[in-house]
């Protein structure tokens, strides 16, 4: 009998939920994208505040003519072992085509937003690559 009820006790306490509903967090992020060379002719200018979608992780130009969002690819290495690289892409929506590529990121700092965003993919054959522009959390 004593331990129906303690089986009682423990269940009514963990029916009790008091807490409260949390409200969603702030307003969702701005993302602001700088050129490094603006006057470059033979870069698109991807320059702009981009609006990060809320819980997702993409933002998307004011105009919505270009997104930033975590992608991946895959390459075989000097060993013949395919390797998963992931990075940020600034990509051009009309044309369905990733522009721009950060360098290769840790999947714990995916929601980091200061990039550099460079011209070639960071695999080891383009050792090439310019840096073409950046990204940072617009300062409020």
């Amino acid at each position: 009998m004593k331990l129906l009820k303690l089986l009682f006790v423990v269940l009514l306490f963990s029916c009790n939920d008091d807490s409260t509903e949390t409200p969603e967090t702030g307003v969702p992020k701005q993302i602001v994208v700088t050129m490094m060379n603006p006057d470059a002719t033979d870069i698109i200018n991807v320059a702009g505040t981009y609006n990060l979608e809320k819980n997702k992780e993409y933002c998307v130009r004011e105009d919505g003519k270009y997104k930033i969002f975590l992608a991946k690819d895959y390459y075989t290495d000097e060993k013949e072992k395919e390797q998963e690289i992931l990075f940020y892409s600034i990509f051009d929506v009309a044309k369905q085509k990733h522009i721009y590529f950060t360098e290769k990121i840790d999947a714990a700092k995916r929601l980091e937003r200061d990039w550099e965003y460079f011209d070639k993919k960071n695999i080891p054959a383009n050792t090439d690559k310019k840096i073409v522009c950046t990204s940072r959390i617009k300062e409020e």
